[in-house]
């Protein structure tokens, strides 16, 4: 384990998780909870108050919704839990500017969520999948292979968290942005991502506008028309990473089997239908994709989209031979996507000291 991953003595050797009586509560959708109070011979309306009182304001028991019978509220309380995820541990930057948790899953799967605070609100970096199957060489949750796609609940509930963590700093604290950029492959569990959005989404929920909310992905030609023919104005950033099939294959193992010029194709009928950028995410690895002729290829690969490319810095990763790129690199990929008009910015990620790279929290926590 890391400098960067190393965690507080209280949790090294956490206990495994003990099963759950109750159903979650998060597991519901309106509808479910709607037949249900109806069954129950309540008004419809009370599922919207349950809902604004779990998601909105982030109730962790059904006696703190004073607008709820109080009967109602003891029969929830005997078949539900609104505490079935539980906070297994945290890490935050000295300056506060960004906290991991890993939060354990009703089964004992442990995923990982990110708050970030910006200049304006906070965003969450949320996780769907408890571990990934793509096996990206860079990554350590592709590294320590996949468990399962979380449930829609499951997502949405790791917003709901961070926006109670935000407002225990400040009364005031709002969510204003979420992005699918942390544990696994969002088109792989798009169904469940969609209906997560959806439930956060919701004037009842925590009322987050759907352009606010960015879909990271590798770049699966049927999940990206998917998007594209999906009401909601989202956002997608493509991890790109390379600029030929080989050396993408070699990175990407998974991603590396869909052709680039297939993803172009696929990015294309996105912005076209959207008339929306699309961000394109390429980590800069020494001698790997960091040559002025990758930076040309780059450009003749997606120039002709409305895009903007974020040149990444390497987050480390225990076992990883692969290391970042020089500044001059960098500096010379910038310029040259400048010649070509497109739009680029050199980012370090918040929480490197912190271990916030996607899984590593998860893998100090699960080597214990």
């Amino acid at each position: 384990m890391s400098d960067q991953t190393a965690l507080p003595s209280d949790v090294q050797g956490w206990p495994a998780s003990p099963p759950h009586e109750l159903q979650d509560f998060y597991s519901l959708a309106i509808p479910e909870l709607e037949r249900l109070l109806l069954e129950w011979g309540e008004p419809r309306y009370r599922a919207r108050q349950l809902w604004k009182w779990a998601y909105a304001r982030g109730a962790t028991r059904f006696d703190e919704m004073t607008d709820i019978p109080k009967e109602l509220r003891s029969r929830l309380s005997a078949r539900f839990s609104l505490a079935t995820i539980e906070s297994l541990a945290s890490v935050s930057e000295p300056d506060g500017s960004a906290t991991k948790f890993a939060l354990r899953l009703g089964d004992g799967e442990v995923v990982e969520t990110v708050l970030l605070k910006e200049r304006h609100g906070y965003t969450v970096c949320v996780s769907c999948q408890a571990g990934c199957p793509l096996g990206c060489v860079f990554c350590a949750t592709g590294l320590a292979g996949f468990r399962r796609n979380l449930a829609a609940g499951e997502i949405s509930y790791q917003v709901v968290h961070c926006a109670r963590e935000a407002r225990r700093a400040n009364p005031r604290s709002q969510i204003s942005n979420i992005v699918f950029m942390g544990m696994g492959e969002p088109l792989l569990n798009l169904d469940a991502c969609l209906e997560a959005i959806d439930r956060v989404c919701r004037p009842e929920g925590l009322g987050i506008a759907p352009k606010r909310i960015t879909i990271s992905t590798v770049g699966f030609p049927e999940g990206i028309r998917r998007l594209a023919a999906h009401p909601a104005p989202l956002g997608l950033a493509i991890s790109l990473h390379a600029t030929s099939d080989r050396v993408r294959a070699m990175l990407m193992p998974a991603a590396g089997r869909v052709p680039l010029r297939d993803l172009v194709a696929a990015c294309e009928e996105y912005a076209r239908r959207k008339g929306a950028r699309i961000t394109f995410e390429y980590l800069l690895l020494q001698g790997v994709n960091d040559s002025e002729a990758d930076a040309h290829r780059l450009v003749s690969l997606i120039g002709q989209l409305p895009t903007h490319v974020n040149l990444l810095v390497l987050n480390p990763v225990p076992g990883v031979e692969l290391r970042p790129a020089s500044p001059a690199a960098f500096m010379l990929f910038q310029r040259i996507l400048g010649r070509a008009r497109i739009p680029c910015t050199i980012r370090v990620s918040k929480g490197v000291s912190i271990g916030a790279g996607c899984g590593q929290l998860r893998g100090a926590l699960t080597a214990h």
